[in-house]
């Protein structure tokens, strides 16, 4: 998107008028490429120790947002370092509701792809609080696989819930159909503004936001199988966050590539926002 398109995007407009704006976006990319960068070191750990590999972290460690979160939690100076993680995740969340309810689109696709940017809003606002929780307490257990099937449990005692889990199930399912369809369509750099790249530097950006919603794809349709399965079965115990989801596929022969692909896909699409940071090349929404 160039801001040649600035007066049929408002958004567009916007963050061509309003540069300041443009700035706090960019610390959302910063923040949210250090979670996906943190979560697909883990989840690639999480495949080399079930290949047998030794690595430098003990086993329980999350593979997953929530585990990245925690993983800063346990460094040096962590509560000051969750609290501008946490930050940057608001920030990136307001971006997103800006794009949502700012004038747009009002077809078919631009309703799905705004409805999309308030569930990322929401998803992120959660993970800046379990980060200022995690800053309160950085001793806590916090483990997002549990609080998946506790909120499943919950919502499944209640009349209807059952379908419900199920219906949230195959939404997610669709997000991550949803991310593949970016990743194939080469859309991922539609929020990044590309005009002064070179052209090869143009295609390695280009390669790791594909690359990167591969892995979110995969991610989110894993995720969704598990709510529909625990719908099926009336079991809540099979919904899961994603590390459970990626270690439960570690039984089977060929988990370990699908979770090899997710690992190195969040690697690469955190590269991908913390460059979208660096470079100064974040246009709009």
């Amino acid at each position: 998107m160039s801001f040649q398109s600035a007066t049929h995007n408002p958004v567009a407009r916007v963050a061509s008028e309003h540069p300041a704006a443009v700035k706090l976006g960019r610390v959302g990319w910063f923040a949210k490429g250090v979670v996906y960068v943190l979560a697909g070191v883990l989840a690639i750990l999480v495949v080399a120790r079930s290949l047998g590999w030794t690595t430098p972290t003990a086993g329980s460690n999350e593979a997953s947002p929530t585990g990245a979160i925690k993983e800063v939690a346990h460094k040096g100076g962590g509560p000051l370092l969750l609290v501008l993680l946490a930050i940057g995740l608001f920030l990136y969340a307001a971006w997103r509701l800006a794009t949502a309810f700012l004038p747009g689109r009002t077809d078919a696709e631009g309703t799905a792809t705004r409805v999309g940017y308030l569930v990322s809003a929401i998803l992120y606002i959660t993970f800046a609080l379990t980060a200022i929780s995690l800053a309160r307490s950085p001793r806590s257990n916090a483990d997002g696989n549990q609080k998946v099937t506790d909120i499943t449990s919950g919502i499944m005692k209640n009349t209807g819930g059952r379908w419900l889990i199920g219906i949230i199930g195959l939404i997610v399912i669709g997000a991550g159909i949803y991310r593949l369809m970016v990743a194939k369509k080469g859309e991922v750099t539609k929020d990044v503004d590309m005009s002064g790249m070179s052209p090869e530097r143009a295609s390695i950006t280009r390669l790791l936001g594909n690359i990167g919603e591969i892995g979110r794809g995969i991610a989110m349709g894993i995720i969704g199988f598990f709510l529909v399965r625990a719908a099926v079965t009336f079991n809540a115990a099979e919904a899961t966050g994603l590390d459970g989801a990626l270690r439960r596929l570690l039984q089977y022969s060929w988990g370990a590539a699908l979770c090899a692909v997710v690992g190195v896909g969040f690697v690469a699409y955190g590269i991908f926002c913390l460059d979208t940071f660096m470079r100064k090349r974040l246009q709009a929404p």
